[in-house]
Protein backbone atom coordinates (compact mmCIF):
# COMPACT_ATOMS: atom_id res chain seq x y z
CA UNK A 1 0.00 0.00 0.00
CA UNK A 2 1.41 3.19 -0.79
CA UNK A 3 1.88 6.31 1.27
CA UNK A 4 -0.75 8.27 1.43
CA UNK A 5 -0.75 12.46 2.05
CA UNK A 6 -0.92 12.83 5.84
CA UNK A 7 1.77 9.57 6.27
CA UNK A 8 4.23 11.34 4.16
CA UNK A 9 3.60 14.96 5.91
CA UNK A 10 3.79 12.79 9.39
CA UNK A 11 7.69 11.07 8.04
CA UNK A 12 8.84 14.85 6.51
CA UNK A 13 8.09 16.18 9.80
CA UNK A 14 9.80 14.02 11.99
CA UNK A 15 13.00 14.33 9.60
CA UNK A 16 12.35 18.43 10.14
CA UNK A 17 12.07 18.35 13.85
CA UNK A 18 13.23 15.19 14.77
CA UNK A 19 9.84 14.05 16.33
CA UNK A 20 6.40 14.97 16.42
CA UNK A 21 4.22 16.32 19.80
CA UNK A 22 0.62 14.35 19.45
CA UNK A 23 -2.05 15.19 21.44
CA UNK A 24 -4.88 13.11 22.63
CA UNK A 25 -8.22 13.88 22.62
CA UNK A 26 -10.82 12.01 24.31
CA UNK A 27 -14.50 12.60 23.14
CA UNK A 28 -15.76 10.90 25.79
CA UNK A 29 -14.54 12.87 28.56
CA UNK A 30 -15.48 16.46 26.99
CA UNK A 31 -18.66 18.39 26.13
CA UNK A 32 -18.62 19.71 22.34
CA UNK A 33 -17.13 23.20 22.86
CA UNK A 34 -14.26 21.58 25.45
CA UNK A 35 -13.17 18.95 23.03
CA UNK A 36 -12.60 21.79 20.11
CA UNK A 37 -11.00 24.46 22.31
CA UNK A 38 -8.49 21.50 23.75
CA UNK A 39 -7.59 21.08 19.66
CA UNK A 40 -7.20 24.45 19.04
CA UNK A 41 -5.00 24.62 22.46
CA UNK A 42 -2.77 22.40 21.41
CA UNK A 43 -2.59 23.37 17.74
CA UNK A 44 -1.67 27.24 18.93
CA UNK A 45 1.16 25.89 21.81
CA UNK A 46 3.44 23.33 19.25
CA UNK A 47 1.53 20.04 18.41
CA UNK A 48 2.20 18.74 15.42
CA UNK A 49 -0.90 16.53 15.29
CA UNK A 50 -3.86 15.15 16.86
CA UNK A 51 -5.21 11.90 18.22
CA UNK A 52 -8.98 11.55 18.56
CA UNK A 53 -9.83 8.20 20.20
CA UNK A 54 -10.42 6.22 23.43
CA UNK A 55 -11.48 2.47 24.37
CA UNK A 56 -14.92 3.12 24.19
CA UNK A 57 -15.87 6.47 22.23
CA UNK A 58 -19.42 6.86 23.04
CA UNK A 59 -19.89 10.34 21.56
CA UNK A 60 -23.08 10.81 19.31
CA UNK A 61 -21.24 14.13 18.15
CA UNK A 62 -18.11 13.00 16.96
CA UNK A 63 -18.70 13.68 13.02
CA UNK A 64 -20.34 17.43 13.99
CA UNK A 65 -17.04 17.65 16.52
CA UNK A 66 -14.05 16.95 13.94
CA UNK A 67 -15.56 19.02 11.13
CA UNK A 68 -15.63 21.95 13.70
CA UNK A 69 -12.35 20.96 15.24
CA UNK A 70 -10.90 20.81 11.28
CA UNK A 71 -12.20 24.14 10.66
CA UNK A 72 -9.88 25.72 13.34
CA UNK A 73 -6.31 23.89 12.75
CA UNK A 74 -4.09 23.25 10.42
CA UNK A 75 -2.92 20.31 11.58
CA UNK A 76 -3.63 16.43 11.10
CA UNK A 77 -6.65 14.76 12.61
CA UNK A 78 -6.37 10.92 13.06
CA UNK A 79 -8.38 8.47 14.01
CA UNK A 80 -7.11 6.62 16.90
CA UNK A 81 -9.77 3.83 17.23
CA UNK A 82 -10.20 1.44 19.75
CA UNK A 83 -12.47 -1.15 17.36
CA UNK A 84 -13.96 -1.05 13.68
CA UNK A 85 -17.43 0.31 15.40
CA UNK A 86 -15.40 3.77 15.77
CA UNK A 87 -14.45 4.46 12.09
CA UNK A 88 -16.57 7.73 10.83
CA UNK A 89 -15.63 9.82 8.18
CA UNK A 90 -14.34 13.18 8.61
CA UNK A 91 -10.54 12.52 9.79
CA UNK A 92 -7.76 13.06 7.85
CA UNK A 93 -6.23 9.86 8.34
CA UNK A 94 -6.34 7.17 10.42
CA UNK A 95 -3.98 4.58 12.15
CA UNK A 96 -5.21 0.74 11.18
CA UNK A 97 -4.22 -0.70 14.18
CA UNK A 98 -2.93 -4.31 15.22
CA UNK A 99 -2.93 -5.35 18.33
CA UNK A 100 0.37 -7.39 18.25
CA UNK A 101 1.06 -7.52 21.68
CA UNK A 102 -2.29 -9.62 22.39
CA UNK A 103 -3.40 -13.05 21.56
CA UNK A 104 -7.11 -12.10 21.53
CA UNK A 105 -8.19 -12.78 17.70
CA UNK A 106 -10.93 -10.16 17.62
CA UNK A 107 -7.91 -7.36 18.17
CA UNK A 108 -5.40 -9.22 15.47
CA UNK A 109 -7.73 -9.51 13.00
CA UNK A 110 -11.87 -10.11 13.55
CA UNK A 111 -12.11 -5.76 13.74
CA UNK A 112 -9.67 -5.40 10.80
CA UNK A 113 -11.87 -7.25 8.50
CA UNK A 114 -15.22 -5.75 10.27
CA UNK A 115 -13.60 -1.95 9.43
CA UNK A 116 -11.46 -2.42 6.18
CA UNK A 117 -14.07 -2.80 3.71
CA UNK A 118 -15.63 0.71 5.60
CA UNK A 119 -12.50 2.77 5.88
CA UNK A 120 -11.83 1.67 1.80
CA UNK A 121 -15.22 2.95 1.45
CA UNK A 122 -14.63 6.20 2.84
CA UNK A 123 -11.79 6.49 1.20
CA UNK A 124 -9.83 7.51 4.48
CA UNK A 125 -6.44 7.30 4.31
CA UNK A 126 -5.01 4.72 6.65
CA UNK A 127 -1.65 3.94 8.31
CA UNK A 128 -0.02 0.44 9.12
CA UNK A 129 -0.08 0.46 12.73
CA UNK A 130 1.17 -2.52 14.76
CA UNK A 131 0.17 -1.45 18.54
CA UNK A 132 1.64 -2.87 21.84
CA UNK A 133 0.61 -2.44 25.38
CA UNK A 134 3.59 -2.37 27.78
CA UNK A 135 2.72 -3.17 31.37
CA UNK A 136 2.62 0.03 33.12
CA UNK A 137 2.02 -1.40 36.77
CA UNK A 138 -1.42 -0.88 36.42
CA UNK A 139 -4.42 -2.84 34.84
CA UNK A 140 -5.35 -0.29 31.83
CA UNK A 141 -8.64 0.65 30.00
CA UNK A 142 -7.24 -1.08 26.97
CA UNK A 143 -6.30 -4.31 28.86
CA UNK A 144 -9.34 -4.30 30.23
CA UNK A 145 -11.54 -3.95 26.64
CA UNK A 146 -9.33 -6.42 24.63
CA UNK A 147 -9.10 -8.81 27.47
CA UNK A 148 -5.21 -9.16 26.58
CA UNK A 149 -1.73 -9.27 28.56
CA UNK A 150 0.42 -6.85 28.17
CA UNK A 151 3.84 -7.22 27.23
CA UNK A 152 6.22 -7.05 30.40
CA UNK A 153 7.92 -3.94 31.33
CA UNK A 154 11.19 -6.24 31.49
CA UNK A 155 11.16 -8.08 28.49
CA UNK A 156 12.26 -5.29 25.71
CA UNK A 157 13.66 -7.68 23.20
CA UNK A 158 9.92 -9.40 23.30
CA UNK A 159 8.10 -6.37 22.22
CA UNK A 160 11.36 -6.14 19.73
CA UNK A 161 10.33 -9.39 18.48
CA UNK A 162 6.76 -8.30 17.67
CA UNK A 163 7.90 -5.01 16.11
CA UNK A 164 9.92 -7.28 13.95
CA UNK A 165 7.00 -9.22 13.09
CA UNK A 166 4.86 -6.74 12.27
CA UNK A 167 7.81 -4.72 10.39
CA UNK A 168 7.97 -8.41 8.04
CA UNK A 169 4.05 -7.68 7.88
CA UNK A 170 4.14 -4.89 6.19
CA UNK A 171 3.53 -2.53 9.39
CA UNK A 172 4.91 1.44 8.84
CA UNK A 173 4.90 2.60 12.25
CA UNK A 174 4.98 1.00 15.92
CA UNK A 175 2.65 2.62 19.23
CA UNK A 176 4.31 1.29 21.94
CA UNK A 177 1.52 2.34 24.42
CA UNK A 178 1.36 2.18 28.47
CA UNK A 179 -1.64 3.26 28.71
CA UNK A 180 -3.82 5.93 29.29
CA UNK A 181 -3.17 7.28 32.75
CA UNK A 182 -0.89 4.80 33.43
CA UNK A 183 1.50 4.64 36.53
CA UNK A 184 4.89 4.20 34.67
CA UNK A 185 5.94 5.41 30.52
CA UNK A 186 7.01 2.67 28.38
CA UNK A 187 10.70 2.07 29.52
CA UNK A 188 13.00 3.90 27.58
CA UNK A 189 14.74 -0.03 26.40
CA UNK A 190 11.43 -1.35 25.01
CA UNK A 191 12.01 1.83 22.92
CA UNK A 192 15.82 1.14 21.71
CA UNK A 193 15.32 -2.15 20.81
CA UNK A 194 13.11 -1.71 18.30
CA UNK A 195 14.70 1.34 17.12
CA UNK A 196 17.99 -0.62 16.59
CA UNK A 197 16.41 -3.51 15.17
CA UNK A 198 13.79 -2.04 12.85
CA UNK A 199 13.02 0.86 10.03
CA UNK A 200 9.44 1.24 11.90
CA UNK A 201 7.86 4.26 12.84
CA UNK A 202 8.10 4.68 16.63
CA UNK A 203 4.87 6.15 18.28
CA UNK A 204 5.38 6.07 22.46
CA UNK A 205 2.37 7.42 24.88
CA UNK A 206 1.10 6.73 27.73
CA UNK A 207 1.98 7.89 31.84
CA UNK A 208 4.20 10.58 30.41
CA UNK A 209 3.68 13.41 32.48
CA UNK A 210 6.44 15.45 32.06
CA UNK A 211 8.84 17.36 29.25
CA UNK A 212 11.52 15.96 30.89
CA UNK A 213 10.35 12.37 30.30
CA UNK A 214 9.02 12.62 26.80
CA UNK A 215 12.22 14.58 25.81
CA UNK A 216 13.97 10.85 26.89
CA UNK A 217 11.90 8.80 24.99
CA UNK A 218 12.70 11.14 21.99
CA UNK A 219 16.46 10.70 22.58
CA UNK A 220 15.87 6.40 23.00
CA UNK A 221 14.69 6.49 19.18
CA UNK A 222 10.54 7.43 19.72
CA UNK A 223 9.14 9.86 16.58
CA UNK A 224 6.34 10.75 18.14
CA UNK A 225 5.53 10.92 21.60
CA UNK A 226 1.73 11.17 22.45
CA UNK A 227 0.34 13.50 25.07
CA UNK A 228 -2.89 12.89 27.25
CA UNK A 229 -4.03 12.84 30.82
CA UNK A 230 -1.80 15.26 31.65
CA UNK A 231 -2.63 17.84 30.07
CA UNK A 232 -6.57 17.03 30.60
CA UNK A 233 -5.64 18.12 34.33
CA UNK A 234 -2.82 20.79 33.63
CA UNK A 235 -3.88 22.15 30.02
CA UNK A 236 -1.81 25.67 30.67
CA UNK A 237 -0.48 26.48 27.52
CA UNK A 238 3.15 27.11 28.78
CA UNK A 239 3.31 22.82 30.10
CA UNK A 240 2.09 22.03 26.16
CA UNK A 241 4.87 24.40 24.96
CA UNK A 242 7.46 23.14 27.33
CA UNK A 243 6.57 19.59 25.75
CA UNK A 244 6.73 21.03 22.35
CA UNK A 245 10.39 21.95 22.71
CA UNK A 246 11.55 18.82 24.59
CA UNK A 247 10.44 16.65 21.86
CA UNK A 248 11.14 18.46 18.96
CA UNK A 249 15.04 17.91 18.38
CA UNK A 250 15.83 19.93 15.55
Amino acid sequence: MKLGPIETRLNNGMEQKGALFAVLLDPDTAHDSSFIQAGIRAFKNGADLLLVGGSFMGNFNMLEQIQALKEKVDIPVILFPGGASQVVPGFDAMLFMTLVSGRNPHYLIDEQVRGGVLVRSLKMEAIPTAYQLINSDKRTAVEFISGTFPVPANKPKLSMAHSVAAELMGMRYVYLEAGSGAEEPVPLEHIVYTKKSTDLKIIVGGGIRSPEVAQQRVLAGAQIVVIGTVLEINNSSTLMQEFASAIHQK
